[in-house]
């Protein structure tokens, strides 16, 4: 029978519940992905008396969190594409660092070796600017190493930090997938009592997974949030989570969910900023560096051969023999059969500056420029051989349906050119049947019109419609250069949209030390009038027996 004592008592543990609520609100105010959790009060169903229906009481309906799921999902978007950016912007930075200021980059560089061929020119036997010649091709050799070798250096460190982030993700995936199985038994003994702090808990996972890799995520109404990355495959499935596993062969970041190649298909996150890194930066950088640098050995290298010396002697090679470079092919681990392919250079000047793809598809392997021009893929048979621009490249072993064998025909060349010439006598300024101390300076002459011939992807041999030596290096420091500055301007833009929803986010789930304290004291207030209403009933109760004795 409702009265005044048992609607009062009902309200007194109500309140007492809205104060420890307030007071987890105040705890938790600093603590990262924790939501606002509010106590929602229910009027106890009335109870009919003679003359009508008389109220018991109160009581605690739920105790939900604040929470917006769209912006959420919002958020967490943001997460993915602003920690891409951020790490592209700081690797884009160190990168295009290497490749020198206006004084002493690799495209000044290039230049100073062409000029210090003038010098030669100008007084053919003085040993004097023979041997400034010398150093300065030494010092162009020296800094085409230090790039590549500081490229491949970041690349390493790439790989190296994304199999870190490949175990954390397994680590997050694990516990969502654990606290998944935890939430859905708490929702199936009621489906109105949501456990908070463990959603709490499994947002902040995920929002650490999304700063990592690009995630989907969908609910299955019991409870249960499950996790998808690339195009669809399960991270997380209910309680079960998917291992991930990341590596950096030298075909490039290589990354598996279970058996399945997802690679192709990450695009957020730290992983998709490497994945950017290595295709768009490290390595059309190192591929462009190193067309240029097979371009000047083999150009130089005909210059001074078919010239003499000082001393009257036949010329001989200034820098690597073009025969000392070999077109780098790689082949994916998750190849099954023992398919390679390997070759050599033809002539350098042909070469396109693209890298090639190799599928086999259970008969031949079919050839295509990566990224995909759209033309079609040219067919080679197991064991054949293939004629490229500039390269002649030859299959072999054993494949299986499927095996893919990656050809960068340049990467790397510019950490293999050296000066092989060490005398400066050994230079050859004068043209062939010239005598010993000539001042003949046709050599010198021909080798400084090289940097202004546009040889470099020529379309055919004494075609110059390519470009020319130094304009190939300035173009890819250039480029390099812009692809730094526009993530830079993304970047920026991406901080400010995460910034925007991060504050969206705690507008609605944050929490508010005001507010709060605001409603300590409401529900104070209302403590103290329902004991003492406790304490009016009480002294109603005596009255009453009093007057029965």
């Amino acid at each position: 029978m409702p009265d005044l004592m048992s609607n009062s008592v009902s309200g007194l543990l109500s309140m007492q519940q809205a104060l420890a609520t307030t007071g987890q609100n105040i705890a938790n105010a600093n603590t990262p992905g924790y939501s606002r959790q509010s106590v929602n009060l229910a009027t106890l169903a009335p109870q009919y008396q003679s003359g009508g229906y008389i109220g018991s009481g109160v009581q605690v309906a739920s105790v939900t969190r604040s929470y917006d799921q769209f912006v959420v999902s919002q958020l967490n978007s943001a997460i993915s594409d602003n920690s891409r950016l951020s790490f592209l912007n700081n690797f884009s930075t160190q990168a295009t660092q290497l490749l020198g200021d206006t004084k002493t980059g690799i495209a000044q560089q290039t230049q100073a070796f062409f000029n210090a061929s003038q010098a030669v020119a100008a007084n053919p036997t003085d040993l004097t600017a023979r041997s400034a010649f010398l150093g300065s091709a030494q010092s162009l050799t020296a800094k085409f190493n230090q790039i590549d070798s500081q490229l491949q250096n970041l690349d390493s460190q790439i790989g190296q930090q994304a199999s870190d982030i490949g175990r954390q993700i397994n680590t997050y995936a694990q516990q969502v997938g654990q606290l998944n199985d935890q939430i859905s038994k708490a929702y199936a003994i009621n489906p109105n009592a949501p456990p908070n702090d463990l959603l709490d808990q499994r947002d902040l996972l995920i929002s650490k997974i999304a700063m990592q890799i690009d995630v989907k995520t969908t609910r299955d109404g019991q409870g249960n949030i499950n996790l998808s990355l690339g195009s669809g495959q399960a991270l997380v499935l209910n309680g079960t989570a998917t291992p991930l596993t990341v590596g950096n062969p030298p075909s490039g970041l290589s990354i598996m969910l279970g058996s399945t190649d997802i690679t192709t298909k990450v695009s957020g996150g730290t992983l998709g900023g490497m994945l950017q890194a290595q295709s768009q930066l490290i390595t059309p950088l190192r591929n462009q560096l190193g067309q240029a640098a097979l371009v000047l050995a083999d150009q130089v290298n005909k210059n001074q051969t078919a010239g003499v010396d000082l001393q009257g002697n036949p010329g001989a090679d200034l820098f690597s023999p073009t025969a000392s470079f070999t077109p780098q092919t790689t082949a994916l681990v998750t190849n099954k059969g023992t398919g390679a392919v390997s070759g050599t250079f033809t002539d350098p000047t042909l070469l396109t500056g693209q890298i090639y793809t190799a599928r086999y598809d259970g008969s031949n392997w079919q050839v295509r420029t990566e990224p995909d021009n759209g033309a079609a893929p040219v067919t080679v048979a197991s064991g054949g051989a293939l004629s490229l621009p500039g390269l002649s490249m030859n299959f072999s072993g054993t494949p299986q349906t499927g095996d893919v064998l990656n050809i960068l025909p340049t990467v790397g060349a510019a950490g293999k050119i050296n000066v092989v010439q060490q005398n400066a006598s050994g230079i050859a300024a004068a043209a062939a049947g010239q005598p010993a101390y000539s001042r003949d300076n046709t050599q010198m002459n021909a080798l400084f019109a090289l940097s202004r011939t546009n040889m470099v992807g020529q379309s055919a041999a004494g075609a110059n419609d390519g470009s020319n030596l130094s304009d190939t290096v300035g173009q890819a420091v250039s480029k390099a250069g812009a692809f730094a500055a526009g993530v830079a301007l993304s970047a920026a833009a991406a901080s400010s949209t995460l910034a925007n929803l991060t504050a969206q986010q705690q507008s609605v789930s944050g929490v508010n030390l005001d507010e709060e304290a605001a409603n300590l004291m409401k529900y104070q207030q209302n403590y103290q009038a329902l004991a003492q209403s406790i304490s009016s009933a009480n002294t109603l109760f005596q009255s009453l027996l009093s007057a029965f004795r």
